[in-house]
């Protein structure tokens, strides 16, 4: 009798794996143990987080970045502007009616030269025959060239939506101030006493600023000589006009007498039918 000797069921098991020869992608294919759900989406969430985090502070940084430059160009477009406006106003000169750019600033100097002479006469015309009303069309003879000009420089429709034509409207209110006595304190001394207004300000005033405001306030001395020097010597109201200036050149409507002219401002910026940056002492102020 044949005696069966049974092998373990382990030892069966390998000895059938080890002869199997199937190819490999016929094996079966143990799965890697996965993670648990809330174990995934706690991993899920974190990476989100740090994913969000990451691109916002670049934005951040980029943005403020950004608006740096912005800054920086929009300042450096101002001062180039400013630049110009001052390169504008220290090339306009009044003209006294019936003289030429180069006699009108004769008499000027020779005002200024005689100075002991002139002082007192110049004084009670300004401060005792002129009243508010009057001194002020007085100034306006340079307020409105400059607000003529300033929009063409600064590419705007206005001249109000120029800061620095803001900053000229403070300096001829204090000329005008107690009776016209900033502008007659610009002729004694030093002639800074104006600046104190803007050391009352929050807001910065930078050189170019400034210089413009000092040679503003050096076209509105030259203007009150040029008018002061023709009342007296006309003794009786402004009427016609020069020779030389067309009705269609004028850049404010009116009779012009006393113009300011710019020859810079016309190369620059005048159009074919504003040839020139003129005056504005109009007829109606023969009466000064």
């Amino acid at each position: 009798m044949r005696r069966s000797v049974s092998c373990p069921r382990s030892i069966s098991a390998h000895l059938v794996s080890s002869g199997d020869m199937r190819p490999f992608s016929s094996h079966q294919v143990i799965p890697l143990a996965r993670p648990t759900s809330a174990s995934r989406s706690h991993s899920l969430n974190r990476a989100s987080s740090y994913t969000r985090h990451l691109p916002s502070g670049n934005d951040a940084s980029s943005t403020s970045s950004l608006e740096s430059l912005q800054q920086l160009k929009t300042k450096e477009q101002e001062d180039d502007l400013t630049s110009q406006t001052l390169c504008i106003l220290k090339d306009m000169r009044i003209r006294f009616p019936g003289k030429s750019d180069a006699e009108s600033e004769l008499l000027i100097e020779d005002i200024m030269d005689n100075w002991k002479h002139y002082k007192t006469k110049v004084a009670s015309y300004w401060l005792i025959k002129l009243d508010s009303a009057k001194q002020r069309k007085v100034l306006d003879i340079v307020k409105s060239s400059i607000r003529t000009v300033l929009p063409r420089i600064w590419k705007v429709p206005d001249a109000e939506e120029v800061s620095l034509y803001r900053m000229f409207n403070r300096v001829f209110n204090r000329l005008l101030w107690s009776h016209g006595q900033g502008l007659w304190s610009c002729f004694c001394d030093s002639g800074s006493s104006w600046e104190s207004i803007f050391g009352k300000s929050p807001e910065v005033v930078t050189p170019l600023q400034l210089q413009c405001c000092q040679r503003l306030v050096e076209l509105c001395k030259q203007c009150l000589l040029v008018v002061y020097k023709y009342t007296t010597e006309t003794r009786g109201p402004i009427s016609g006009i020069g020779s030389d200036w067309g009705s269609t050149r004028h850049l404010v409507p009116g009779s012009t007498q006393f113009f300011m002219r710019s020859s810079l401002y016309n190369t620059k910026y005048s159009s074919s039918a504003m040839t020139r940056s003129n005056v504005l002492f109009t007829s109606q102020y023969g009466h000064l």
